[in-house]
């Protein structure tokens, strides 16, 4: 009983509003100005013709311009609690760190000059848990068009738990400013969803919930995860495929996804004889990092030839 009145309560609070912005006669202000100029006024705080900083993609307390030993799922106790990891185990309490620019992203900071310029997009797995600042797939790509571009600028916009709805909001927000030569994405889990509060606090629904909660945030959560399902999954994914498409009109687009990243392990296991994972034991680690940074800078290359064909 307790989940039919909650969605009760839910339809209550959907009437009222309906009735009084919709149906009242005299449409809400917000929504006058945004008619008269579309433009120019912004009815959600979410979109912006901005950069948006991390805070404004995952709730809570995120570092900027500083350097960490530990984040997430790779924390000390985690490590500590690890037995042996064969010969090949090569981590460290010290030999991983956590660079982040004014922006709290992980790598270059969005604004500054460069030859060419790529705007990188994805999840922990494309922001690199578990694994040093230079072993990161895009810093290894960076190394690689350092051979076309020296001067090139990779940002990389992975934020650990990431939708790949806040994926396309980061690149439609951020994009005018930044006007990037290339947009490299790496979709996530397809499962993850940006859910918005009646607080306004802006969620990136996984398969986990934070900590802390009180039995209203439970109710929303709820009420959002049975919305979830394989159909939803994956229209949710195209239509934020479609969306960056569009964005990337006139820009090179090169998208992947994080499977394809566990295809680079798998093979990699029977070559190397262990599981490459990074420090947290959850995440890909440097080999497979390096393959699918390879992988990227071939597709690249190919854009690039082929470009030129049609010129």
């Amino acid at each position: 009983m307790h989940l039919v009145d909650t969605v009760k309560k839910h339809l209550l609070k959907i009437k009222n509003r309906f009735t009084q912005h919709y149906q009242s006669g005299t449409p809400d202000n917000k929504i006058i100005a945004w008619l008269n100029k579309p433009s120019s006024i912004n009815l959600s705080e979410h979109w912006t013709n901005k950069i948006l900083d991390v805070d404004e993609i995952l709730i809570g307390i995120n570092p900027k311009s500083t350097t960490l030993k530990w984040i997430g799922t790779d924390n000390e106790g985690a490590f500590n609690s690890l037995g042996q990891q064969g010969p090949h185990w090569k981590f460290t309490k010290e030999n991983v760190h956590y660079s982040f620019n004014s922006f709290g992203y992980r790598g270059d900071e969005p604004i500054g000059n460069s030859d060419y310029t790529v705007m990188v997009l994805g999840d922990s797995h494309t922001f690199g848990t578990g694994l040093n600042d230079d072993d990161v797939w895009p810093e290894q790509f960076k190394k690689l068009l350092q051979q076309q571009y020296p001067k090139c600028r990779v940002i990389n916009f992975a934020v650990q738990g990431c939708s790949n709805d806040a994926m396309a909001r980061i690149l439609s927000c951020g994009i005018d400013t930044i006007k990037p030569d290339c947009v490299i994405v790496c979709y996530t889990y397809p499962n993850r969803r940006e859910a918005i509060w009646d607080s306004g606090n802006i969620w990136q629904l996984n398969m986990s919930l934070p900590n802390g909660l009180k039995q209203s945030d439970y109710d929303e959560f709820q009420s959002w995860f049975m919305t979830i399902n394989e159909h939803t999954d994956y229209y949710n994914w195209m239509k934020n495929h479609k969306f960056i498409q569009a964005l990337c009109k006139d820009i090179t687009l090169i998208e992947s996804q994080v499977s394809q990243m566990a295809v680079i392990q798998r093979k990699l296991g029977t070559v190397l004889q262990y599981n490459d994972v990074a420090r947290d034991c959850k995440h890909f680690g440097p080999s497979v990092h390096s393959e699918f940074a390879k992988n990227m800078y071939n597709k690249f290359c190919t854009r690039q030839n082929n470009h030129k064909n049609v010129k």
